[in-house]
């Protein structure tokens, strides 16, 4: 792991002995090395900026959900990033680590009167909306508050993307975002709406997007909405593509971000739109470890165990998706392996 590196048979993260910090903080604990963040977003953004030219490069909206600990919030914001939302708490933690109200942008199917309040208060950029009826809650808080809210609509296409079925949210089976007919009747709706302005769209196709086609193919459903959309007078100012670009958890080959940004340069550039792109996993997902430590060793007469101070709910994708992490020693590293284990939690 880049960011994670041996010396003398003790794990470092950014050339920190992992067990000073189990000393220090305790176990279990979450270890971040703040290298691999910024080489990511570094990685992320350079893909981008060698696509398009310096007038055109997106705002990349870091997606809270996927670590919203204040001090990688903080790293995040001090590289330049946005944030994207899906509660009040990640907007009072994002706001907390230093970020420009007017580069947050509220998204989820779920958003509740008291958040929507909140959002409206603190100034943020855009809510990505879902539904019809969520924007007759977002125009009747903003009334009720005297606040304006600016709203882009969320296009479902209808697209397979995701490394697994129940992180998949662009097909027409999923509960995210709209139909072309929908969106349609949104921003007619919008129209009518006193504290309500439609900006543009949004999109996000899946988690553990591996494949390029399946952005290009989301992609493509655009520039005809757009069309169309400004055709009946509506504005399209803005796009929000989301995120999905995946990490490496075992063998996984990685996304060709040279070929998405040619792909984003060449659909959706030409549209003229403020671009939006949530990267959440992709900037962090490397960039921890759980440090735990060994308790027990239990042997039965089938199986042996070694009995960790980390539970399934310090980690709990392995449950939930089947989801492989690995497993390292942080000390000892050059001794041999001797046995298996089964690593179980208390």
């Amino acid at each position: 792991m880049t960011g994670f590196n041996e010396k003398n048979g003790i794990l470092h993260a950014d050339d920190v002995p992992l067990p000073q910090i189990a000393k220090a903080a305790g176990t279990p604990c979450y270890v971040y090395a703040a290298s691999v963040i910024r080489q990511q977003y570094e990685r992320l953004a350079g893909a981008m900026a060698r696509a398009m030219p310096p007038g055109k490069q997106p705002l990349l909206c870091y997606a809270c959900k996927a670590n919203s600990n204040i001090a990688v919030l903080s790293l995040l914001r001090s590289l330049g990033c946005g944030l994207e939302i899906v509660s009040e708490g990640e907007l009072v933690r994002g706001l907390k680590a230093g970020f420009d109200a007017g580069k947050i942008v509220s998204t989820g199917v779920g958003k509740q009167k008291r958040e929507i309040a909140a959002c409206l208060k603190a100034g943020i950029h855009q809510f990505n909306v879902e539904s019809i009826p969520e924007l007759e809650m977002i125009a009747a808080v903003a009334s009720e508050i005297g606040k304006n809210a600016n709203v882009v609509f969320r296009l479902n296409p209808d697209v397979v993307g995701g490394g697994h079925h129940k992180i998949s949210t662009g097909r027409k089976s999923d509960k995210f975002g709209m139909s072309v007919e929908v969106v349609q009747k949104a921003f007619a709706a919008a129209k009518t709406m006193k504290n309500v302005k439609a900006l543009g769209l949004s999109m996000h196709i899946g988690s553990q997007v591996f494949t390029v086609e399946s952005f290009r193919e989301a992609f493509e459903k655009i520039p005809a909405l757009v069309e169309g959309l400004r055709k009946a007078g509506h504005t399209v100012s803005r796009l929000d593509i989301g995120g999905g670009f995946p990490i490496v958890y075992r063998d996984e080959k990685l996304l060709d971000l040279d070929a998405y940004a040619q792909w984003v340069r060449d659909i959706i550039m030409p549209l003229d739109l403020e671009i939006i792109m949530e990267p959440g996993r992709y900037l962090v997902g490397g960039a921890g470890v759980l440090l735990t430590e060994v308790l027990y060793v239990k042997e039965t007469q089938d199986r042996a165990f070694l009995i960790v101070d980390a539970a399934m709910n310090d980690l709990m994708r392995p449950a939930l998706y089947d989801a492989w992490h690995g497993i390292e020693p942080a000390q000892n590293r050059s001794a041999p392996a001797t046995k298996q284990y089964d690593v179980v939690g208390p």
